[in-house]
């Protein structure tokens, strides 16, 4: 233990007669690591924020549905017993809210024009409390307990039917039963998420209404939404619901019903993760170089402690020592610069809106312009061994010079 306390002594003292190179060396690994923190972090943060606008507007990060629904969307294909399926959900430890919902297909006429939409049918109460496009009129009002033949719809359909708040408009679809149904209705109010593909192609309407208009029962919907506190922790709450669920009705996640958005999310980050591994990669060689000009420019001091009795492996551990400590100083700095900085954003925000001027939507779900970066302990730990541990391996490398020195050759010179 003693000689391990001494190698660790003269490897301090080592890094420190080139101060200039050491500074040069921890600063190139502490920015690297600030850069790789705060863009993983901001990635992150602006995933979950996408996947909880997503699943906040759909079926919920867990969604309950008729077996076939996924294969070939039906309006026939329902759960029944919602009360009870629902009531049952909430118990759950994990459950957050749920939701019900009609979703369904039609078009959309006016005496400007007819265009196909997506119909869902929603409790405005339930949506009104929790859920994003309610909080998103631009025009008119959101849909109330008790509201009949009203809709809401987006700022572009309005546009494009030439509608506005108080107008008329007639939704044509089939119900249940395969019957051709057209229903009058009146614009309430619309709305804008940022999104061509909901903003022109989605409106709501009370669920009683749609029930009436798709021919279902009272207890009956299409989908039943359940938002989770922890995604990360829904392997119980699925199993739960296929104990109480009937065995017509499946439990699918949420990168189930929305795979293009899934799909996304898995190459991007796949992308960020590959762009922080070149900038970290290209710390590291730094620290190669560092660790390599030092050793040889030692060859002679080296030769002499070989003279004296010095082993080459304690002469390689002295070595893994010093990289080692510019790694652990390196680190430490980035993960504290990093971490403050990645906090910082996950309570202020970054924003973003300067760069982001029309908006981005993203599989048809618009990008908060304001991203709150995600920072976890588990990150922060993980960054930092990543680059501790490879700084001392990358000091194996120019070891191997020390076990070539010829000590009567060098000390003849």
């Amino acid at each position: 233990m003693e000689a391990f306390l001494v190698i660790a002594r003269i490897s301090w003292r080592s890094i420190w007669r080139n101060r200039r190179r050491t500074w040069i060396t921890v600063s190139a690994i502490t920015f690297g690591l600030t850069l790789a923190i705060i863009f993983i972090s901001l990635g992150d943060g602006a995933y979950k924020q996408l996947i909880d606008e997503a699943c906040r507007l759909q079926g919920g990060h867990l969604t309950l549905e008729h077996r076939d629904y996924r294969d070939a969307p039906s309006i026939d294909l329902v759960v029944s017993g919602v009360a009870q399926v629902r009531s049952k959900l909430e118990a759950l430890d994990n459950v957050k809210s749920t939701k019900i919902l009609v979703v369904g297909q039609g078009v959309v006429k006016s005496a400007s024009g007819a265009v196909g939409v997506a119909i869902m049918g929603v409790d405005p109460t339930i949506e009104a409390a929790t859920y994003p496009l309610a909080h998103k009129i631009t025009n008119g009002k959101y849909l109330q307990e008790g509201d009949r033949n009203k809709v809401v719809i987006g700022t572009k359909l309005a546009k494009n039917l030439n509608l506005e708040t108080g107008k008329k408009l007639v939704i044509t679809t089939s119900n249940a039963s395969g019957e051709l149904v057209e229903e009058l209705c009146r614009v309430k109010g619309t709305f804008e998420l940022g999104s061509d593909e909901i903003d022109m192609y989605t409106i709501q309407i009370p669920i009683e209404f749609s029930r009436v208009l798709f021919g279902l029962d009272v207890d009956e919907a299409t989908q039943i939404g359940v938002m989770l506190q922890d995604p990360e922790k829904r392997t119980i709450a699925v199993e739960a619901a296929k104990s109480f669920a009937p065995n017509s009705i499946a439990s699918r996640t949420w990168e189930e019903i929305m795979p293009a958005l899934a799909g996304y999310i898995r190459v991007d980050r796949g992308g960020n993760l590959i762009f922080q591994g070149v900038i970290i990669f290209l710390s590291l060689f730094t620290i190669f170089n560092t660790i390599l000009m030092s050793v040889l420019e030692r060859t002679r001091e080296l030769a002499i402690q070989l003279a004296l009795g010095t082993s080459v492996s304690q002469l390689h551990l002295q070595i893994i020592f010093e990289s080692s400590l510019l790694g652990a100083l390196g680190s430490t700095l980035g993960v504290v610069s990093g971490g403050a900085l990645s906090y910082w954003m996950k309570m202020e925000g970054l924003d973003m809106s300067r760069f982001i001027k029309e908006g981005v939507d993203v599989s048809g779900f618009s990008v908060n312009s304001v991203i709150y970066a995600d920072v976890t302990v588990n990150l922060l730990v993980s960054l930092w061994l990543l680059v501790f541990f490879s700084t001392a391996m990358l000091s194996l490398i120019p070891g191997r010079h020390i076990s070539r020195i010829s000590v009567q050759d060098v000390l003849r010179k």
